[in-house]
């Protein structure tokens, strides 16, 4: 996560310095969150534990591509 950090400084890509990766996932939880989007997609999308089995693939990547266009800038 350090790296990235550093990624983000050095390349301006910080709107301040106490913005960091950490604080974009919560970030991208919240607005997954509003959109309405599955708990299971979200840990996916995230590299979240899920608290209980996982059947199946998930939806896979066309499902976690449809998540993430919802929330879009």
């Amino acid at each position: 996560m350090a790296t990235v950090n550093k990624c983000l400084r050095e390349n301006g890509l910080s709107a301040t310095p106490r913005h960091t990766l950490y604080g974009l996932r919560h970030s991208v939880e919240d607005r997954l969150l509003i959109a309405g989007v599955d708990e299971r997609v979200r840990c996916d999308i995230l590299g979240h534990s899920l608290n209980r089995q996982r059947y199946g693939d998930g939806g896979g990547l066309p499902m976690k591509l449809e998540a993430l266009q919802r929330i879009s800038l």
